[in-house]
């Protein structure tokens, strides 16, 4: 492969294969079989022949070579289960079969053999297999056969026993011509092959270097989807689902995603207030739609970009659904704007508490030197009572919209949220009221250090728990947690009581929002206070009917 392709190699994790046309086990053992082929042919062909005719043919020495090429092919099948090199394996294979050839040439005649055309196939298989194997072998054949002409027309070995005495010795002259036309036949056949071997092999390698970078970025191109955050849906034009994502499986809650393949993408994405058949129309013109919307089920908070899906031609064949939750980022939204809000709140109450409280003191003070004077009748002394009563009211609400609302000045040191935690749910136990008809358990993991002030800690326990009590009138279970988690130490509040909606649930942290009528709507304004000043979150989790949990999230500050 280029360099510049090194890239997608380390990400699928593969690399060029090896060109073809090299020896390899598959080129040996396909030559191998290809033998066997051939001698099998040649044996029973012999033997229709010595059936089909009264005359005995002398084909022992067929016979001989056959079985030969039997017992070598043996031998070579043998060497391919040892670690000797393919490459070794295929010249002494090659070199076998010149032998061969050479041995069915001197039983056939010699130099009026017509079998000799067999080193021809020699030298193709060592011109394609082996480069620049096509002249070795060209050479090695012309020798070969030069010299089986040689011994056999100087009867320096017997000729055999189908060819008569007469048609040797021949004149010089005849046998240097058929020497030559073999020798020339048998390198122009090696240069021919040779040529197109090699053209063969480069086109080859070209096209399998072709073949692994197109597998590679297909593979990086699937990678790619795989791993990416996002929800990726693929629709074919009537809008039933193709493929979709791991992601997209996530987002949607989908365990099997296959499941979805063949179905309308509004049953794997259904949408509040979105009319899927609306958007993907067959045939109609689609422009480039994002939208944000809730699901159906979970109220997951989803931005979604829905375009055209072209083929290479760029004509429409269905269409891709991209897609991302959105939850996380609108509650940091959400978190966002309530800091601004309690910011803006804080400004303005210390404007506003100067403006309400001395006039208050002043009315109450007042009432109070009324309420003393004697020879006031009882129903002006109890208008006056309420006055007194309803300015300390009063008074007791701005001072907590002050609490929650300023700034506070943390003492920090290291604290334990463990030990804080069972000293606080010993002092709900004890405590009378909701906690007598609620059982309160606690599972802590200890020790789990904060860097906190814990008095203010210890004023969002109880406001976490009070409220929580509050919500089961009629008994119930409240669960309180602390473990750590990486590098955060994780608080929760779990009750079994009303639950909120999410309209509720939206403006919980709010000043003055409450479901009870004398409550302030104070309490969890101040969590949300006290919560952030420590660089901490918290999250509420809620369903009408099905109870509450409140997740604080702090930084942990290691062990002691």
């Amino acid at each position: 492969m280029p360099k510049n392709a090194s890239a997608p190699q380390n990400i699928v994790g593969g690399g060029s294969p090896p060109p073809m046309f090299l020896p390899s086990r598959r080129s040996l053992i396909w030559l191998l079989s290809v033998r066997l082929i051939v001698a099998t042919t040649l044996f029973f062909g012999a033997l229709i022949i010595q059936a089909a005719t009264s005359t005995i043919l002398p084909l022992n020495g067929l016979y001989i070579l056959v079985l030969l090429t039997f017992a070598l092919s043996l031998v070579f099948l043998l060497l391919l289960v040892t670690r000797l090199s393919p490459k070794v394996q295929m010249v002494a294979q090659l070199v076998g079969d010149i032998g061969i050839i050479t041995g069915f040439v001197y039983v056939t005649g010699g130099l009026y053999s017509p079998f000799s055309f067999l080193y021809l196939t020699v030298i193709i298989v060592a011109a394609i297999i082996l480069r620049g194997g096509g002249f070795l072998f060209a050479g090695l054949s012309a020798i070969v056969y030069g010299i089986l002409v040689d011994v056999m027309v100087f009867r320096l070995i017997p000729l055999p026993p189908n060819l008569s005495g007469e048609r040797y010795p021949l004149p010089t002259s005849h046998i240097l011509l058929q020497l030559l036309i073999h020798v020339v036949g048998f390198m122009l056949v090696a240069a021919l092959v040779s040529h197109l071997g090699e053209s063969l092999r480069t086109t080859s390698t070209r096209l399998q270097e072709q073949q692994e970078r197109a597998r590679q970025f297909a593979a990086l191109a699937h990678h790619v989807v795989q791993s990416i955050g996002s929800g990726l849906i693929a629709a074919d034009l009537e809008a039933r689902v193709l493929y979709l994502n791991p992601s997209a499986a996530k987002i949607l809650h989908i365990p099997e995603p296959s499941s979805m393949v063949g179905r309308h993408i509004a049953e794997a994405v259904p949408l509040k207030g979105i009319n899927w058949h609306t958007i993907l129309q067959p045939g109609a013109p689609l422009v480039q739609h994002r939208l944000e919307a809730l699901l159906v089920e979970s109220n997951i908070h989803l931005g979604l970009s829905i375009g055209p899906l072209n083929d290479d031609s760029g004509t429409r064949v269905g269409y891709i659904v991209s897609f991302q939750d959105l939850s996380e980022i609108e509650r940091v939204r959400r978190r966002e704007r309530l800091k601004d809000r309690m910011a803006a709140l804080g400004e303005m109450t210390v404007r506003v508490a100067h403006e309400i409280k001395n006039p208050l003191a002043s009315i109450s003070g007042s009432a109070q030197m009324l309420a003393s004077k004697n020879g006031m009748d009882l129903t002006t002394r109890r208008l006056l009572k309420i006055v007194i009563d309803e300015s300390k009211r009063l008074s007791k609400t701005i001072d907590s919209f002050l609490n929650s609302a300023r700034p506070h000045q943390l003492n920090r040191r290291m604290v334990d949220v463990a030990e804080l935690l069972k000293d606080h749910v010993a002092l709900l136990k004890g405590a009378n009221g909701a906690s007598e008809r609620c059982e309160v358990s606690l599972t802590a993991e200890d020790p789990l250090h904060v860097s906190a002030d814990p008095d203010l800690l210890r004023q969002v326990f109880w406001n976490l728990s009070q409220n929580a009590l509050q919500a089961m009138p009629n008994g119930g279970r409240l669960e309180i947690s602390a473990v750590r988690r990486k590098e955060s130490a994780i608080l929760r509040w779990t009750d079994t009581g009303e639950g909120m909606d999410e309209a509720l649930k939206a403006k919980a942290f709010e000043p003055f929002v409450t479901t009870r009528p004398h409550g302030t709507g104070l309490g969890l304004a101040l969590v949300y206070t006290l919560i952030n000043e420590h660089d901490g979150t918290v999250e509420i989790e809620s369903r009408p009917g099905h109870g509450t949990t409140v997740t604080v999230v702090l930084p942990y500050a290691g062990r002691m």
